[in-house]
């Protein structure tokens, strides 16, 4: 079975969502530590028990509240991404983006410094 971990802005990400969560909830924020525990183990054992991702090589794992991006990556499962499933589908996390230079964001208009600039 192979391992399973967190990429460094995943682990992050949850992390500070957890620390939220224990400012107002102890308990609701051990048991989601707990719930990503069990989802490692799950994975572990059964990578390829969830549908396809987005991008090429990546799966989408529903954990309510959270959405979970995992890759097979040198024989390790890797959590890539963590977002709350209110959030729309990431694309492309910081880990697995690839830049090709077509990005329409770059085209919007942009407030800089009082002018507004391509």
């Amino acid at each position: 079975m192979p391992p399973v971990r967190l990429s460094k802005s995943a682990e992050r990400w949850f992390l500070s969502r957890v620390a939220e969560l224990a400012e107002m909830d102890p308990g609701a924020a051990r048991r989601l530590i707990e719930r990503l525990e069990r989802q490692k183990d799950l994975l572990s054992t059964f990578p390829q028990m969830t549908e396809k991702g987005i991008l090429e090589g990546t799966r989408k794992v529903s954990m309510p509240p959270l959405v979970l991006t995992i890759r097979a990556r040198d024989g390790i499962i890797e959590i890539a991404a963590i977002r709350d499933a209110r959030q729309k589908d990431a694309y492309a996390p910081v880990e697995l983006s690839i830049a090709d230079g077509s990005d329409e964001d770059d085209k919007e208009e942009t407030y800089s410094g009082g002018a507004f600039r391509r």
